[in-house]
């Protein structure tokens, strides 16, 4: 069977990562992937194609002229013909647009959504998904929201998965003393790295490393108390979490962040925001600590906690969570069983 995996990018984030690792998986599983990413005329990210090609993941570029680029959805089409693909899965709104317009009539379309939200692309992205053969949420909370919002009594969750062998053994890569907090994320408003400053100026006695990069950058630097270190983009993560005592995931709005199954694939105890997936991942108090979004208080005394003896245990308990529930060959497993599901249907 092959599948075509269509991806429109800003960098490589946790949807990136989770394509990639999905297309790495899927052939122990009979399944023979290709990434195909937009290369957007108006903004060339095509990160993920690297990252995706150093993997050994097969690679195609589709050049897009940016609205609703007709040539494109053309391309698309011939590239799904020249490869013979049986079944396409788009991953964004901007894929599910072209996936709809290249396969109709053709080749059967499954997609996922990767974090539900609201905005001006729902009222294209409805009524495509309300046609796709099979949609997919990475949390609960968006398959609820696709049932609800969208009327799609079928959407299903399958979690994001990540190889928990990647992580064993690695040395710290990060020199800085201890304890560490890190935060893995684009800096952005939705991922609030200002309460993750909140929380360096309240543990003084701690350090505090942000992993990433964005438009808040400069603002947040500006801001930050002399315990708070800026790293960019790193590409030794097994490192980085290696030299974490604590991950802390803040964020407003989530889909299943990659960054939460790393670091607990890696034992590092993780406080997390009850946003997107984390409280399907995360077993508040025995494999890490939930707290309300913007609620800064309760994830001060969360971090203080996860810093504790009972922080230590949470991570062991967190690393054996992800070996038997979220790895990436559970993930690929269960997405090759429907799309045979779906050609069977077909």
């Amino acid at each position: 069977m092959r599948v075509l995996h269509l991806i429109s990018s800003s960098g490589v984030y946790g949807a990136e990562k989770m394509v990639v690792g999905l297309c790495e998986a899927l052939p122990r599983f009979g399944v023979h992937p290709t990434l195909e990413v937009f290369d957007n005329a108006h903004s060339r990210n095509v990160e993920v194609a690297d990252y995706a090609l150093t993997n050994g993941v097969p690679v195609k570029l589709l050049a897009c002229g940016g609205r609703l680029d007709t040539a494109a959805v053309r391309r698309l089409r011939r590239d799904i013909r020249d490869l013979n693909i049986d079944l396409l899965h788009t991953h964004g709104y901007k894929a599910n647009l072209y996936g709809f317009f290249a396969t109709r009539g053709g080749v059967p379309m499954v997609a996922t959504n990767h974090r539900f939200d609201t905005g001006p692309q729902n009222r294209f992205d409805k009524p495509v998904l309300q046609r796709a053969d099979a949609v997919f949420a990475v949390s609960d909370e968006a398959r609820d929201s696709l049932r609800s919002a969208y009327g799609i009594a079928d959407a299903m969750t399958i979690p994001n998965g990540v190889d928990p062998t990647a992580f064993e053994g690695a040395a710290p890569t990060i020199d800085l003393p201890h304890p560490l907090v890190g935060m893995v994320a684009r800096l952005a408003p939705e991922k609030a790295p200002g309460d993750f400053l909140a929380l360096a100026a309240a543990v003084p006695q701690a350090n505090f490393a942000l992993v990433g990069e964005g438009p808040l950058r400069d603002e947040l630097e500006q801001q930050a108390g002399t315990n708070v270190h800026f790293l960019g983009f790193r590409d030794d993560m097994a490192g980085v979490y290696a030299s974490l005592d604590v991950l802390v995931q803040p964020s407003y709005r989530e889909g299943m962040p990659m960054t939460i199954l790393e670091a607990m694939a890696a034992g590092v105890p993780v406080v997390a925001s009850r946003v997107g997936a984390a409280e399907d991942v995360i077993e508040d108090g025995r494999t890490g600590m939930l707290y309300d979004a913007g609620d800064v208080p309760a994830l001060i005394a969360a971090v203080r906690l996860a810093l504790s003896d009972e922080g230590r245990d949470a991570g062991k308990a967190a690393k054996d969570a992800v070996a038997a529930q979220f790895t990436v060959d559970e993930m690929a497993r269960r997405y090759a069983e429907q799309y045979r599901r779906v050609l069977g249907g077909r």
